[in-house]
């Protein structure tokens, strides 16, 4: 994954949905050592990706 990577915070952890600006995304689950084993996703054409682990929901900000 190349470019530039949005990784989520600890503020949008409880976030169900998270809106990002880059289309390569990284979550842990946002809890620390509580969270999840890092994963990196590419929002493709659709234009969201969901967590595996968590299944938080990331989408590309409408510009």
């Amino acid at each position: 994954m190349a470019g530039t990577l949005t990784r989520i915070t600890p503020e949008q952890r409880d976030l169900a949905l998270v809106e990002v600006a880059t289309k390569s995304v990284a979550c842990d689950g946002g809890g620390g050592p509580l969270g999840h084993p890092l994963t990196y996703y590419e929002i493709g054409a659709e234009g969201s990706a969901s967590c595996g682990y968590c299944g938080k929901k990331f989408v590309l900000k409408t510009q």
